[in-house]
């Protein structure tokens, strides 16, 4: 056993022993040595040692600052025993375990020096084992550098044979002599025979794995190409099919790569790729090769990753790689959840072969839903990088888009506007309008993740700042950046205009409170000039947006009170810009005038209400809506001979002195197409009278805020006399022919030319003339009489629903002869809906009624002799049933009738007069029994009805 041995001394002794023989003494001498081994100089380790009395000066000095700050605490007022108790024990039991610790570190060092010489020894063993390691290395690759040196033992047959003939006949000779050369012929014939048997082999022989069908031959190699990954050349060494075969060449056709493959690598990958061949065929160097490449498309992407934060991404950039996946976090110092992607490779679905993938985590979460793109042909960590952060700034822009959208100072269109990118982060932004003069633009710088405001300010800045701190807060920072510009964009616009800005105005915070929002956060007071002095316009801001206020004020000795607070409505563009100031004064001035009217309606127990406007005149603008009081005629004065409403529409505003002009338009029940409207006008200049419509208009030109009831009221009975009554003509829109005092003239048909007269005195009936040619002269009678029962409303319902009817009967009787009897036909009016054709000598009839269904009138013909109770002289016709069966334009048979619009009832009536006329007459009928004759004898035809 070898032993290392230091330098030490040899310690020699002399034995001497005296041995006799043959009676002589003789003296014999023996040398023995001795080996005295000495323990090798150890080194010293003292790294990371620390001094105990270090330890336990720290342990003090921190036990007596916690005890401190433990006295303190418990010193102050407001807190409970308990809770002092409990502080103390906490600090008590905290201090023991430190002091335990303490305790065991002393008591391990006592034996602190033989445990500091087992640490030399060992870190010595340590070293001994790396050198002998070491020069096991050296000798290995010493034998290996040698073994060609070696020369071999000498062939002394072969050299006879040389030496003899010249021309030996060995194999050897092959490793020393080189064959001849081949020929161009010769190199050619041998490629195309190769790639004959490759052809032959690929085509016959071998299965091919789906993903190296793409293959082509030539120059004795077969080359098979992975899309977007490699290419390899394989070729054959023998013409048996069942040979393997080899590994030509390798190459990536991806970018970035390296061409050709370093020596050291190709060597690598032949050498197994030869080996798989032999074993797994064409699907395990598949495999290999596919494996072996996404590896190192993997390892490119670390490279470059690495490249990256090297640059500009310095700092900004957390790399990882575990095993084969790649782990890139960005935006590390971020406020919020941390995001990364990660690089792997994911696995094959069906015949698909595993593939390099992209898992996103954004916020902490991973997006399932949402694919990364991956360039596998050209591979670019930045560019992977900058696209999934374009993705991930285009979704922080929208959600604060959609945030901000939930605020009715952000949802008009415009406001906000969103411009994505799908590389480049730069290009992502949401521009806000805070003004109309002012843009804000959000940005999210890409290699930080922190939001940018552009255009650089104060307040930018200072809200930059606040956002990158708290950017869960980013929509209502962003509110509250736009309220302060507004407030400086309103003012200066408003001193523009004219108006007065009233800075020194000071209100009781109580009577804001109720009569404004109560998350107002700035109010502005303006006045117009040339207003009344207790009318302002307060503009306010709260969280859902802004308001504009038309607010009375009255003065107090200390401040001033607020005694009426009306919101103006805006519509469309809310920014404050010169036309909307313009429009918001003509808004402001209608209301105000409004107001005041209506309160001394109220004042006075008058009827009224506010309506949208529908007069020509009284917008301004698309944007500008002012809405039209309407009061009640009957409720304001003691008359009835207009209709029960009149509008007061807001008309404009004077330029000079403020001065607004208001409206009242009336309107009496009857038009007056016999009076002169030019005398009227030339009387009362601020009235008009329109006498073919009925129609009256009453101008007024006040101070905004002085009530206009009173002149209104004096206006009316100026005019009342001049009113006597309406008719209900205008209702149905016809055409009046002649209106006076007891005669009005109408005209209820163009087609035919159709009129009628009513005349009326005080107390006598109302009478009901109609031309001689009129349809409806059968039906005269009940027509007054429903004229004077009902009204003329139903009249003039009754005749535009049965004049297609009429003039059908009208049509129907002309076609027959002049000398046909009654008997044979006639039309029987029994109600002004309810009309008969009768055929007395057959004992057939039909029926004719008027109906509402849904909403609309129709006509519906039946057979009397079909109901339930026919009277005893009639007969069913048998041939009209077919009628029943048909349908035309507006109309349908009903199996048992027939259904009729108004446009179509003469159709229907034509028909059925042609089948009944032209049917045979019914066959006698055997008598019925007393019993049922009794029954038929009682039955009971209304005569009345509408059918309405």
């Amino acid at each position: 056993m070898t032993q290392a041995l230091t330098p030490g001394a040899l310690r020699t002794s002399h034995n001497m022993a005296n041995s006799s023989g043959d009676g002589s003494g003789a003296v014999t001498k023996k040398r023995t040595t001795e080996l005295e081994v000495r323990a090798p100089p150890l080194t010293k380790i003292t790294q990371g040692f620390v001094p105990l009395s270090l330890l336990v000066n720290r342990l003090v000095q921190d036990s007596f600052n916690e005890l401190q700050v433990m006295i303190e605490s418990i010193s102050s007022s407001g807190m409970s025993s308990e809770t002092k108790k409990e502080r103390i024990v906490k600090y008590a039991q905290s201090t023991r375990k430190q002091f335990i610790k303490l305790l065991v570190l002393t008591m391990w060092s006592n034996d602190a020096g033989a445990v500091s010489d087992v640490i030399d020894l060992k870190v010595w063993l340590d070293t001994q084992c790396r050198v002998f390691d070491g020069m096991v290395t050296v000798l290995c690759d010493i034998r290996k550098s040698t073994g060609r040196a070696r020369i071999p033992n000498p062939d002394l047959a072969t050299a006879v044979d040389v030496l003899s003939t010249g021309n030996p006949k060995t194999r050897m000779m092959k490793r020393y002599v080189p064959p001849p050369p081949l020929t161009s012929a010769e190199i050619l014939k041998i490629f195309r025979n190769i790639n004959a048997l490759l052809a032959i082999r690929l085509g016959l022989h071998e299965t091919l794995p789906p993903h190296f069908r793409d293959y082509r031959i030539a120059s004795g190699r077969a080359t098979f190409t992975a899309p977007d990954e490699f290419e390899v050349d394989l070729s054959i060494g023998d013409e048996s099919p069942e040979s393997q075969l080899y590994v030509i060449d390798v190459r990536p056709i991806f970018e970035p790569a390296i061409r050709p493959l370093p020596p050291s690598v190709f060597r690598a990958i032949e050498a197994r790729g030869n080996q798989i061949l032999a074993e797994s065929g064409l699907e395990g160097i598949y495999d290999f090769l596919h494996d072996y490449f996404l590896t190192s498309k993997i390892q490119i992407l670390l490279r470059q990753a690495y490249e990256m934060r090297r640059g500009r991404w310095t700092e900004n950039l957390e790399i990882q790689q575990h095993k084969r996946t790649l782990v890139i976090q960005y935006w590390p110092h971020r406020v919020g959840e941390k995001s990364w992607i990660e690089v792997g490779i994911k696995r094959g679905v069906g015949q698909d072969p595993c593939r390099l993938g992209v898992r996103w985590m954004r916020d902490g979460t991973e997006m399932k839903d949402v694919e990364v793109p991956l360039d596998v042909a050209n591979l670019s960590a930045e560019t992977l990088v900058k696209t999934t952060i374009a993705m991930h700034t285009k979704h922080i822009l929208t959600t604060l888009r959609e945030k901000l959208f939930k605020s009715p100072l952000f949802a008009a269109p415009g406001v906000v506007t969103l411009a994505t990118h799908p590389t480049d982060s730069f290009e992502s932004y949401l521009k806000i309008r805070l003004t109309p003069s002012r843009i804000c633009k959000v940005l999210v710088e890409p290699i930080t993740g922190r939001y940018a405001l552009q255009k650089p300010s104060e307040r930018a800045a200072q809200t930059e700042y606040e956002i990158n701190n708290t950017p869960a807060r980013a929509s209502d920072l962003l509110l509250r950046f736009k309220n302060m510009s507004m407030q400086e964009e309103v003012e200066q616009r408003a001193r523009c205009m004219g108006w007065d800005i009233l800075k020194s105005l000071s209100i009781r915070s109580d009577e804001l409170k109720q009569n404004f929002p109560p998350n107002s956060r700035y109010m502005l007071y303006m006045r117009r000039t040339g207003w009344c002095r207790n009318w302002i316009i307060t503009f306010v801001q709260q969280e859902s947006g802004e308001s504009w206020w038309a607010t009375e004020i009255q003065e107090q000795p200390s401040q001033w009170s607020i005694s009426a607070a009306i919101q103006i409505p805006t519509k469309g563009e809310t920014n404050v810009t010169y036309r909307f100031l313009e429009n918001l004064e003509k808004m402001a001035a209608a209301f105000i005038s409004h107001f005041v009217n209506s309160r001394q309606l109220e004042l006075q127990n008058t009827l009224h209400r506010f309506l949208p406007s529908k007069v020509l005149g009284t917008t301004y603008s698309s944007s500008l809506q002012i809405p039209d009081l309407y009061v009640r005629f009957s409720s304001l004065i003691k008359a009835s001979w207009g209709l029960d409403v009149l509008r007061l529409s807001f008309q404009g505003l004077s330029t000079q002195d403020g001065h607004c002009t208001i409206i009242v338009l009336g309107r009496t029940k009857e038009p007056m197409t016999q009076l002169d409207s030019t005398n009227i006008a030339a009387e009362e200049s601020d009235v008009s009278f329109h006498p073919q419509s009925g129609s009256y208009a009453i101008r007024f030109v006040v101070a905004v805020g002085v009530p206009v009831i009173p002149q209104i009221v004096e206006k009316l009975y100026r005019i009342e006399r001049l009113i006597s009554f309406v008719t209900i003509i205008r209702k149905f829109r016809l055409n009046c022919l002649h209106v006076s005092l007891g005669r009005v003239v109408f005209r209820y048909s163009d087609s035919p030319e159709l009129s009628a007269e009513i005349s009326f005195t005080g107390e006598t009936e109302m009478k009901l003339i109609l031309p001689k040619n009129s349809p409806h002269i059968r039906m005269q009678q009940l027509l007054q009489n429903t004229l004077n029962q009902i009204g003329l409303e139903t009249v003039i319902k009754a005749l535009s629903s049965t004049l297609p009817l009429l003039i059908a009967f009208d049509e129907v009787e002309n076609s027959l002869s002049q000398t046909t009897p009654v008997e044979e036909f006639c039309i029987i009016t029994r109600n002004i809906d309810w009309f008969k054709m009768e055929y007395k000598n057959k004992g057939y009839g039909v029926d004719v009624r008027l109906k509402n269904r849904r909403s609309t009138l129709f006509w519906y013909f039946s057979d009397p002799a079909a109901g339930a109770y026919p009277a005893p002289d009639r007969r069913i016709c048998e041939d009209i049933k077919k009628v029943w069966n048909e349908e035309g334009d507006g109309w349908e048979g009903l199996r048992t009738g027939a259904a009729s619009e108004l446009f179509a009832v003469g159709e229907v009536v034509k028909k059925c007069h042609e089948v009944v006329w032209n049917a045979a007459p019914p066959k006698p009928q055997q008598p019925q029994q007393p019993q049922q004759q009794q029954q038929n004898g009682q039955r009971h035809v209304p005569a009345n009805g509408t059918g309405r």
